[in-house]
């Protein structure tokens, strides 16, 4: 349970962070919408910076908050419509899912390492037959494609909906706006975690007689 408040805990964060910071400094405090948008939008990646700096490490995800910080001071420069940062969001998830289907054909699947702290959790003996399965059973492999090309396609279609939902409200309306482009990403986070729970329920049993075909004295 701790490992998936983990993972979940970034997105959680992403959708309330914006609009509670947003509330805060335009509401109560009678910043202008850019301004509360582009201010609020640095609690996001102050908490994406302390994740990549726990993390130890420069990875994919390092690089991604590397560029969300650049573009971040790029827009407060070159725009003053309160529309372009909330189109920020819909940029790096737009990434992800670029990332996520792009592993289909490099490497091993996202999802493979993402859900590998999910179905071992830690437990050494698991973690190696999870990585036999991947190894000698194709329907193992087909589900974590497959759960990896949801994934994919999920994010890819919030980052769209989220353009799309940006810009059908003029400026003046940006607080409306900040509502509504947060549900694209809320249903197709449900949408995509009911996925992945029901395919990979169906691929627990091949990971478990793997583990049954360790050797004893590997307990």
């Amino acid at each position: 349970m701790k490992g998936r408040i983990r993972v979940l805990a970034p997105f959680a964060l992403d959708l309330v962070l914006p609009i509670v910071a947003y509330w805060l400094l335009h509401t109560v405090a009678g910043l202008s919408p850019f301004w509360a948008l582009g201010i609020g939008g640095l609690a996001t990646m102050v908490n994406a910076i302390i994740t990549t700096v726990r993390r130890g490490k420069l990875d994919g995800f390092g690089i991604l908050v590397v560029v969300e910080v650049a573009l971040s001071v790029v827009l407060l420069f070159v725009s003053d419509d309160p529309r372009v940062l909330l189109l920020k969001p819909a940029f790096y998830v737009g990434v992800a899912g670029v990332y996520a289907l792009g592993s289909l054909f490099v490497g091993r699947p996202l999802v493979f390492e993402a859900g590998k702290p999910f179905a071992t959790r830690g437990d050494p003996r698991t973690v190696e037959a999870y990585d036999r399965s991947w190894a000698v059973s194709e329907p193992f492999r087909a589900a974590i494609r497959a759960v990896t090309l949801v994934w994919g396609v999920g994010f890819l279609l919030d980052a769209v909906l989220r353009v799309i939902i940006v810009y059908s409200f003029p400026p003046a309306e940006i607080t409306d706006s900040l509502l509504l482009s947060q549900v694209p990403l809320i249903a197709v986070l449900v949408a995509m975690i009911a996925y992945t729970r029901l395919r990979m329920r169906k691929v627990r049993p091949i990971m478990l007689a793997e583990r049954d075909r360790l050797p004893a004295e590997r307990h």
